[in-house]
Parts: C-alpha cells; sequence; structure tokens
C-alpha cells in the first residue's frame, strides 16, 4: 500500500527535508484510528466535503478520488503532480526523494 511504503521508507523524505501529508474523504475519526494501527509519521487530512478534492482535480466518477501525489516548492507553489485511479500505482518513496533533489 502507497502510505505504508511512505511509512516504512519515511528516511527519503526527510532526506529531502520533505514534508508529507496525506488528504482523503474519511472523517478525523477514521483517519486518527488507522494512523494509530499504522503508526504513520506524517498527518492525515480529512477533506469529507471533498472541497480540495475538488480543487486539485481530484474526484473520479465510480472510484471517488483519484490516488495522487503532488509535490509543492518552499512556496506553495506545484511543482510535480502524479495522479491516477488505480490504487497499485503510485510513485515510491526513493523516486519521489530524486524529484525533490530536481525541484530544491
Amino acid at each position: 500500500m502507497q502510505l505504508r511504503s511512505y511509512r516504512d521508507d519515511f528516511a527519503a523524505f526527510e532526506q529531502a527535508s520533505a514534508v508529507v501529508l496525506a488528504i482523503s474523504p474519511q472523517d478525523v475519526d477514521s483517519h486518527a484510528r488507522w494512523a494509530d494501527q499504522e503508526h504513520f509519521e506524517f498527518p492525515l487530512l480529512a477533506d469529507t466535503d471533498k472541497q480540495v478534492i475538488g480543487a486539485y482535480g481530484l474526484i473520479a466518477p465510480v472510484v471517488g478520488v483519484r490516488r495522487s501525489v503532488f509535490i509543492l516548492d518552499p512556496a506553495g507553489i506545484v511543482r510535480w503532480r502524479y495522479s491516477g485511479t488505480v490504487r497499485a500505482i503510485f510513485k515510491k518513496p526513493k523516486q519521489l526523494a530524486k524529484i525533490l533533489d530536481g525541484i530544491t
């Protein structure tokens, strides 16, 4: 699973001085339980009304939300984006760290 791989190789993000945030439409309580269970070192944000998800163009028919990764620079500008509808499609932490190195 994508977030578990981020947890398991979190050092790649730390070495790149990256801040990792995850967001989904589930509520805060479900996120808190899951984060506790999985020992995530990064926040899971709740977007129950899908305002942020909609603003980033990630609402998808049938599956609900496109799985996505965004890399923002220190000024908050999106510099890289990867999006898909299949859960198995994701970039590994070391791949993302290389992309981060090229941005910072």
